[in-house]
């Protein structure tokens, strides 16, 4: 053998033992560097907006520098698709390890298939505010992490209002006229998300409930009043009735271009405004009411709860849920998302420096929950049709809430 195959061959040993035994100095491989088993566990999500998803693969990227024996994979699933794919996958045992819920759909997502048990699995529940601990719990126990909110909001384009000297309106009338005089090839007076989906019975409930209307009662004198007055918006130009074609994300995207002059939507929606448009002049406002004597009502968006699923890979959700649920980690990561945080002690100093989100605040002191049950989703689905037919305008009023009110009967069981 010659010299050089000798050479290439004990060169070929002394890699081999340095690669399996891991013992000769400068060879060894660092002890722990790669865990014998790596579990992986699934997220679903649906929240649309771009920072939104920024802020979660963010989030998730922090947990995995912490440890690494779990890696969470996040999946994005369209809002309208949501629940669907959850009541699917419970029905095939498919469903994934942690999922994005929002408030008024967990208990009819738990109703199908209980969520994990959190009560004694994570600490602090008295930090939270009491009324996101109702949307997740039953019974006395919880089942869901509330990380944040949300609630409906008129948004104003500070600039145009300058320019034709207006103030903010504060009632159904001044809003109609203000949206009125605002309505011309430049821009829209006023609009709502109408898609019929879940974002537009968030933003017209404010309306309904200012003028003593609701839900079980859509063909009472005081709802009729409330969908009266959107029909009028639309009918005589201050709505344009494209917004029936329009998510609350595409909205906050006309508004941000200032195609509108104001608009009813989620005060989620200021993080994205503030990055479609840096330079935007705009606020918020409490949504206006029928008149000043009755008050004024926002509508709550559960629009941050993560629940855990039974089964295999419980208790390593339950980890990730116990890293989210860290003070300083909600306090971080928070703003990013664009929600108000579910933590009182979060909430207190998150919005110290922000004008808007202290005005948000404010307007979240005067919101309602939506309807925390299992029939929600049916209810919701027959509100929202209400809404659409409404701004089309293609049937009598009168014919569209009468039988509105028929199938909430129907829905709640109530004899006809």
């Amino acid at each position: 053998m010659g010299r050089k195959r000798l050479f290439f061959v004990i060169l070929m040993i002394l890699l081999t033992l340095c690669l399996g035994m891991g013992s000769l100095a400068g060879c060894s491989i660092k002890e722990g560097a790669l865990p014998e088993k790596v579990t992986e566990i699934t997220l679903w999500f649906w929240w649309d907006q771009e920072h939104e998803k920024r802020e979660l693969r963010k989030l998730v990227e922090e947990f995995h520098h912490t440890q690494d024996e779990i890696q969470v994979k996040i999946r994005y699933i369209p809002a309208e698709d949501f629940k669907k794919r959850m009541a699917l996958s419970m029905a095939d045992d498919s469903m994934p390890d942690l999922a994005v819920l929002d408030s008024v759909d967990f208990q009819f997502l738990h109703a199908m298939q209980p969520f994990a048990e959190l009560t004694e699995e994570l600490e602090e529940w008295d930090a939270y505010i009491p009324q996101m601990m109702q949307s997740c719990a039953e019974d006395g126990k919880i089942y869901a992490l509330p990380l944040g909110f949300s609630c409906s909001v008129l948004y104003y384009n500070e600039d145009i209002f300058r320019q034709h000297t207006l103030e903010i309106p504060q009632t159904w009338d001044t809003l109609y006229e203000t949206a009125l005089k605002l309505s011309d090839e430049e821009h829209g007076g006023f609009a709502l998300p109408v898609l019929r989906k879940e974002e537009s019975v968030f933003n017209f409930l404010p309306i309904l409930w200012s003028g003593g209307g609701d839900i079980d009662h859509l063909d009472s004198e005081e709802s009729r009043r409330a969908f009266s007055f959107l029909r009028r918006l639309a009918e005589s130009g201050a709505m344009s009735r494209q917004v029936v074609n329009l998510t609350a994300g595409d909205l906050a995207i006309q508004f941000a271009e200032g195609n509108i002059a104001m608009m009813m939507n989620s005060s989620a929606m200021v993080n994205s405004i503030r990055e479609y448009n840096p330079e935007l002049h705009f606020k918020v406002a409490v949504p206006p009411a029928i008149d000043e004597k009755e008050g004024y009502v926002s509508a709550a968006g559960g629009a941050a709860l993560l629940g855990v699923t039974k089964g295999e890979h419980q208790e390593e959700a339950i980890a990730f849920l116990r890293f989210v649920s860290e003070k300083d980690r909600i306090l971080k990561h928070m703003d990013g998302f664009g929600f108000m945080a579910a933590r009182q002690d979060v909430l207190a100093q998150q919005v110290l420096d922000d004008i808007q989100k202290q005005k948000v605040l404010e307007i979240a002191k005067t919101s309602q929950n939506r309807e925390l049950s299992v029939k929600w989703p049916y209810i919701s689905e027959v509100f929202a049709e209400v809404v659409e037919q409404e701004i089309i305008g293609e049937q009598e009023e009168a014919e569209i809430l009468k039988e509105a009110a028929k199938k909430m009967r129907e829905i709640r069981g109530e004899d006809l």
